[in-house]
């Protein structure tokens, strides 16, 4: 039996061109979320991220804090953690529409300028990729995707003696499909989820016995207690 604490990372920068970086909100709630961590004492004895920079700047900020004072252990990184390639289903999803690849992305340059209007196509987008509406070649489809993930999630569960927690940085996504597993969920309720996972969430998991099962999902008491309602996002 081992514990995987998985943290969704800090606000990136949504609406720019480059996402895929934490904004300064995102930062500041990585290092609140490590700080956190350092008071409780959870005796942490694995950390795994994604390769994405968010999930990785998330890593370094919260593990950064933990050990103020001492070595800090790198965070051993997994493909399997990766979010899928929300840039290739908003692209394929423009050229589903009648554009040129080209033209697809002059349009997602042209949708960015309105964050709040972009964000309502990409989630359409994601709806027609989870049915299976949107495919190319080398976009990795849903249920590909969900299996991948249940895959890095059973080698973290697995590598573990008993009692082993686990601290594991990811997105949104791969949190939502690891909830899939755990509550035998269908995939509308697990596209629904996905959207509400706030930044720098805590969601608990227990593997046991090749199986994942839900002790607590999307948990941030620990920016609640900031009293700062800009600290709650979800993008």
């Amino acid at each position: 039996m081992t514990f995987l604490f998985v943290i969704r990372h800090g606000q990136a920068s949504f609406g720019n061109e480059q996402y895929d970086q934490l904004s300064e909100l995102g930062m500041l709630q990585a290092r609140i979320l490590g700080d956190f961590f350092r008071r409780c004492a959870i005796g942490f004895e694995g950390f795994f991220s994604g390769p994405k920079n968010r999930q990785m700047q998330t890593a370094a900020t919260v593990m950064g804090q933990m050990f103020p004072e001492g070595a800090v252990p790198r965070a051993t990184v997994l493909d399997e953690l990766t979010e899928y390639d929300a840039a290739r289903i908003i692209k394929r999803y423009f050229e589903s529409e009648g554009c040129s690849s080209d033209q697809a992305l002059e349009k997602i340059k042209e949708t960015l300028k309105d964050p709040d209007n972009f964000f309502q196509i990409f989630k359409g987008a994601v709806r027609m990729w989870f049915a299976g509406q949107l495919s190319a070649e080398g976009l990795e489809s849903r249920t590909e995707f969900r299996e991948r993930v249940v895959r890095g999630f059973a080698r973290i569960g697995a590598a573990g003696d008993r009692n082993t927690k686990n601290l594991v940085f990811t997105s949104g996504g791969v949190i939502a499909a690891v909830m899939q597993e755990a509550l035998g969920v269908g995939d509308e309720t697990a596209f629904d989820l996905a959207w509400d996972i706030r930044n720098a969430s805590i969601s608990v998991f227990e593997y046991r016995h090749g199986k994942l099962k839900l002790l607590s999902f999307n948990a941030v008491a620990h920016l609640e207690i900031e009293a700062d309602p800009r600290l709650l996002t979800y993008r």
